[in-house]
């Protein structure tokens, strides 16, 4: 039986590890939005439950279930680099700039990830039934849930601290078909009769194999795949860091960086990074002291420079921008970066201005014109511009652009402008407003001269020289009358809510301003449909649905599924607000969660003796528990902003163990009260009625649950049907109640 636990754990740490990567290949493909987390889960959780539910139905063959169990493990090594390169590919599929909104987000990820999800869950009933004649049935279900928590716990922590910016996706990927196929054979190694000798020469064969499709794909099929994905563009080369996803292509003469699919930066780019730097700096009477924030402003490194600052701090992420650019960039950059006016502060920028000293900046420069994820959402909230108010001097500037239109604001980019203008008000009371596709907003501790006299004087004094930026473009700019219109419309906007951390507004504005430039009417044609057969197959089964509706098991697996995901969801999106780094720690989050799974399920494993009737209790105390933590969370979450990173960290860290372990321990309880004898049914249904609770948790979580009530509203919509999920429970137990 070591054996299988070994290969049970192999399969909890495959299972995470695909999912791991699979994540990080489609964040690329969404552009980074962690709304597409829900949907992402939802996908992964609804094939795999259909999976363990439907693994029953295999037609029973010799040596039924570990032939089944062990071809499961080839198929895998098989689908899971060819999913990854059909993601990769995909991205040639869609029009060039197209926002994948969330119907199309959701369609395309149940499509690509269908079969590869169903066989990891079809594993699970497999697994359970090889457990039952290797042990007694009362306990193999729970054997094998603690083996792949355990499994699921290791794996994420290996992602996160050994392989994610280290060790190329695709080549992970590999490593891990490798290793289902030694899983596989090690699973059918008793069917074979012949000696010894035969077995290490087809095991030696395999290796052999295995390294050849490694060497023809990484060198061959994988470089061929990414020039297809950018085939608008000459693709130079690609970067993959802890914290994201770098594309360096080409089209003329003009080279673009793209970071997780979102245009970052393009060289040279001078009419745009002129104006990024000039209207701040130009509002400021003596740029002294500067700060630029935005890994992609080289460009405005090298303008700032000309209106000859003492100092210029830069604060960027981490190297790997510089690292990919740098052999390509124009002497007078590299000149820029080499001056020795100018610092690069690695690291969180966010992290930079909270520690920097007070009334210390003439002027900062946020170079972060596209909001399309809470990352980024975390430089344009009422506290982020609260620390920047701080930082500057009492005559100093702080300078942005957005996009935006040049004559014409559409509902949906009014309301976004609106939401960066209004934000910025509630904390420095006046912007000025520079019009155009870039729309520049100028604020600061006192009031901005924006007339065209000052402006054009302090260009001439400083003598500076331009491309693009010159006296007769700040004439047209600063007309009075079109600036005037433009601030009377954002202020008019109604309804506009103002961005803070917990309340991400603007990303959300972003998203619609996005859907409304490029998402396609097919995508809706296409969602109408699938929306129709998922109520015809409702219909169909409504039998089969009541009696789920009649299994207090079921109905309490499928309420936890649907709370702890939530939770865990929030958890993550309230991570990314507070750290902004969600997809490097992400794997340590969710086998924080996994290794509760494990816990609870270990803690409830020792209650296999115990009446029907404490069990029920103690269903009812981990509910009451979950409730608890639900409101508690909500009410102190915003606290934790103020923390260090690394205690925020173990706070989250701890969160996600004590929803996994509640979890995991309902799970096992529940197994208990199931009275079903067929092992692979009773298996089957528990894992799916947990998974589909979760699977439909996570995709409202981010795409109904969170914009309509906020993160911390969030919280307490868990607690409220934690609350349900338990009256429910208990009216399904009279039962046990007259016992």
């Amino acid at each position: 039986m070591i054996r299988y636990n070994l290969i049970f754990f192999y399969y909890g740490l495959a299972a995470m590890l695909a999912q791991l990567a699979l994540f990080r290949e489609l964040s690329v493909l969404f552009y980074a939005n962690e709304l597409f987390l829900g949907t992402f889960l939802s996908s992964w959780l609804f094939w795999v439950g259909l999976g363990s539910l439907l693994a029953k139905r295999l037609p029973k063959v010799r040596q039924f279930p570990k032939k089944y169990f062990s071809s499961a493990f080839f198929i895998i090594s098989l689908l899971l680099p060819f999913t990854i390169l059909l993601i990769r590919i995909s991205k040639s599929v869609f029009s060039f700039g197209e926002f994948i909104g969330p119907l199309g987000a959701t369609i395309f990820t149940f499509v690509v990830m269908s079969v590869l999800c169903f066989v990891f869950g079809a594993q699970f009933s497999l697994a359970c039934a090889i457990a039952s004649d290797k042990m007694k049935k009362k306990t193999a279900l729970g054997r094998v849930y603690l083996f792949e928590a355990l499994g699921s716990v290791a794996g994420g922590a290996l992602f996160t601290y050994m392989l994610i910016g280290k060790v190329p996706i695709f080549f992970v990927v590999l490593i891990l078909s490798f290793g289902c196929i030694l899983a596989g054979r090690c699973i059918s190694a008793n069917r074979m009769k012949r000696d010894k000798v035969l077995r290490r020469g087809l095991s030696l064969t395999l290796v052999a194999a295995a390294l050849v499709a490694w060497l023809f794909i990484n060198l061959m099929i994988e470089p061929a795949v990414n020039k297809a994905q950018w085939r608008k563009y000459q693709f130079i080369r690609q970067k993959e860091t802890r914290n994201e996803t770098l594309s360096l292509v080409k089209m003329g003469s003009i080279k673009n960086v793209f970071v997780d699919g979102i245009l970052s930066a393009s060289f040279p780019g001078e009419e745009n990074y002129e104006p990024a730097a000039h209207w701040p700096l130009l509002a400021t009477a003596s740029p002294e002291r500067i700060l630029v924030i935005g890994d992609a402003s080289l460009g405005v490194l090298k303008e700032a420079l000309k209106h000859d600052p003492k100092s210029v701090d830069y604060a960027i992420l981490d190297g790997s921008f510089l690292e990919l650019v740098k052999p390509f960039l124009l002497p007078e950059d590299i000149r820029a970066l080499n001056d020795p006016r100018v610092s690069i502060h690695f690291g969180d920028p966010r992290l930079f201005v909270n520690k920097a000293e007070k009334n210390r900046y003439d002027c900062v420069i946020i170079n972060i014109q596209e909001v399309p994820n809470l990352r980024l959402n975390r430089f344009y909230t009422r506290e982020f511009y609260w620390r920047i108010k701080s930082m500057l001097k009492p005559e100093g500037v702080l300078g942005l652009g957005i996009v935006s239109s040049e004559n014409y604001l559409s509902e949906r980019t009014r309301k976004f402008n609106s939401s960066v203008y209004k934000t910025l008000k509630s904390v420095f009371g006046e912007v000025e407003v520079v019009p155009g596709d870039s729309l520049i907003l100028l604020c600061g501790p006192s009031a901005i001269d924006m007339r065209k006299n000052t402006i054009l004087g302090r260009f001439n004094d400083r003598k500076i020289a331009n491309r693009y930026f010159i006296p007769s473009y700040i004439e047209y700019r600063l007309e009075v009358k079109r600036r005037a219109e433009l601030k009377s419309l954002l202020e008019g906007t109604r309804r506009i809510g103002i961005n803070i951390d917990f309340s991400p507004t603007t990303c959300y504005y972003f998203t619609g301003f996005w859907l409304d430039k490029f998402t396609s009417a097919y995508i809706y044609l296409a969602g109408g449909v699938l929306l129709s057969i998922v109520i015809l197959a409702a219909i169909r089964k409504r039998g089969s649905l009541s009696r789920f509706a009649r299994k207090k098991e079921w109905v309490i697996l499928f309420t936890f599924g649907f709370v702890g995901i939530l939770l865990e969801v929030v958890l993550l999106l309230s991570f990314q607000v507070i750290s902004g780094y969600v997809y490097w720690q992400i794997g340590a989050l969710f086998a924080s969660f996994m290794s509760g799974l494990f816990l609870g399920a270990a803690l409830a494993a020792l209650s296999k003796d115990t009446s029907e009737r404490n069990r029920a209790i103690s269903i009812v105390i981990l509910s009451l528990a979950v409730i608890g933590l639900s409101a508690g969370a909500g009410h102190l979450l915003p606290g934790l902003a103020s923390l260090p990173t690394a205690l925020n960290i173990i706070i989250f860290l701890a969160l996600l163990v004590c929803v996994g372990t509640a979890s995991g321990a309902v799970f096992i309880i529940s197994g208990f009260l199931d009275k079903g004898d067929e092992i692979m049914a009773k298996a089957g249904g528990l894992y799916a009625s947990d998974l589909w609770g979760a699977g439909l948790g996570a995709i409202l979580s981010t795409n109904l649950i969170v914009p309509f009530f906020g993160l911390l509203g969030s919280f307490y919509f868990a607690a409220v049907a934690a609350a349900a999920g338990l009256g429910l429970f208990l009216i399904l137990s009279k039962d046990l109640r007259c016992s």
